[in-house]
């Protein structure tokens, strides 16, 4: 699933290509993919793309919005006559002609251009919300990672809370905090040498600083090198992120700790998720 800086480079790239264009055509092909009413984008223009947590938001000119959410498989695909840019999970739809099998929704744009919605294992989604269905939609979600909100006071009040959970799965929850996922989360605990293990009601205000530190470190980081390619996720170029190239611990099991310490990469399971850390570097918190 893309995270924070895979659906920013998405944001982004479809932000270029999309905004002040119309939308004169909607097709669902799968009615569990798209929620609300067509009717109601019909006309509409594109007026701004932007991000909350790993949600995508088209603002239209009458306060609606076009929220998508990629999930496991999810990509959106412009095409027009010149090119073709895609964002999320391309895989062969990248290449085959669409609208193909995948095709959930497709959009119409007046300059004849369309975007495409695919999703192969039909857990995404797009939902056609008013400005106060967004916000409500939105108040699921805790704060972003570079916003001031996100503070260690929040975070240690509300990790007290949370008697048994580990920071791994604390940091996951898109309720805490908005937009981290698992390759992100690793990647940052081990910036901040916080275990992954470490019950998160057992950590200060001063662990909590640098974890939010490392957070946005990695975070920027993510967002330079166009996000992380694990698989197959492509930005709106149709090309691989190169964060991969970066990534200390996440997928390196086995490899030599980057800090040099004598120890390797070892993966665990916490929350029935992959963890990847230094046992040497990160030291559990009692």
């Amino acid at each position: 699933m893309p995270e924070l800086p895979e659906v920013e480079t998405i944001r982004s790239g479809l932000s270029d290509r999309i905004v002040k264009k119309t939308i004169c055509q909607v097709e669902v092909l799968n009615r569990k993919s798209f929620v609300g009413k067509k009717a109601s984008v019909l006309g509409q223009r594109v007026v701004s793309v932007k991000r909350r947590a790993k949600i995508l938001q088209l603002k239209l000119n009458h306060e609606e919005s076009l929220l998508f959410h990629l999930k496991m498989t999810g990509q959106l695909i412009l095409s027009d006559k010149a090119a073709r840019f895609a964002g999320g999970h391309p895989s062969l739809d990248w290449l085959d002609d669409l609208p193909n099998k995948h095709t959930r929704i497709t959009f119409t744009f007046d300059d004849g251009s369309r975007l495409f919605f695919n999703d192969l294992r039909k857990f995404g989604w797009c939902k056609v919300l008013s400005e106060a269905e967004t916000v409500d939609e939105f108040t699921k979600y805790g704060p972003e990672p570079f916003s001031q909100k996100l503070n260690p006071s929040y975070l240690y009040k509300k990790a007290i809370k949370r008697k048994s959970i580990t920071v791994k799965q604390f940091l996951l929850d898109q309720s805490v905090v908005a937009g981290i996922g698992n390759i992100y989360n690793d990647e940052s605990l081990f910036l901040a040498k916080i275990s992954p293990k470490t019950k998160a009601k057992n950590l200060n205000l001063a662990d909590w600083q640098k974890i939010i530190k490392s957070i946005r470190s990695v975070l920027r980081k993510g967002i330079k090198y166009g996000g992380t390619t694990d698989s197959d996720y492509v930005n709106s170029e149709g090309k691989s992120g190169q964060m991969q190239n970066y990534l200390k611990v996440y997928h390196q099991t086995g490899n030599n700790c980057p800090n040099a310490c004598g120890e390797t990469i070892q993966r665990i399971k916490i929350g029935g998720r992959g963890t990847y850390y230094c046992p040497s570097c990160q030291k559990e918190t009692a």
